[in-house]
């Protein structure tokens, strides 16, 4: 008896574009945020902390309005427990943005669905965010984070009612 040739591995599996785009999204954030936590661990036994206020302090008696607002995010994210935090969300981030580029990337079926999960519930945060401060890059992000939700849901659901029309198929 001959094994069965797998139907879909890696090297033969064509992506369309906008999956390809999103894999690289979450592989260059996640990548990113893991190195911004260990870079974070390592100005931490630095002392960045001390560092921090300094320059929130200085911020806060030599500049305008907007720089008020970042004087105060430096100060709250100077303290250790506040570094601490900042690292914990790095690493939680970064770890499931990399999960789900993984699963996006091996075809499993519930990759598109954990995505959508994971990013449209942040969606309303986002929007919060947006309208209590209005920016551009908030926008953004908004926009783009939509986006995925909105690509990955038509596909996932377009790949479930295949799946449903054709029982036989292997699922992963």
């Amino acid at each position: 008896m001959r094994a069965h040739p797998r139907q879909n591995t890696i090297a033969s599996v064509r992506r369309e574009r906008g999956l390809t785009i999103i894999i690289g999204y979450k592989l260059i954030k996640g990548g990113l945020w893991l190195v911004f936590a260990v870079l974070l661990i390592v100005l931490m036994q630095m002392g960045i902390g001390d560092e921090i206020q300094g320059i929130a302090d200085h911020v806060r008696h030599h500049s305008g309005a907007w720089s008020l607002e970042l004087a105060d995010m430096l100060v709250r994210a100077s303290t250790r427990r506040g570094l601490w935090t900042l690292f914990v969300a790095l690493i939680a981030d970064g770890s499931l943005t990399l999960v789900e580029a993984w699963a996006l990337i091996r075809g499993h079926w519930w990759g598109p669905w954990l995505v959508v999960v994971a990013t449209g519930s942040l969606l309303p945060f986002e929007i919060i965010a947006l309208v209590r401060h209005p920016h551009v890059s908030r926008a953004l992000l908004f926009a783009v984070n939509l986006l995925i939700v909105w690509y990955l849901g038509r596909k996932a659901l377009r790949e479930h009612r295949a799946r449903v029309s054709h029982p036989g198929s292997a699922e992963r």
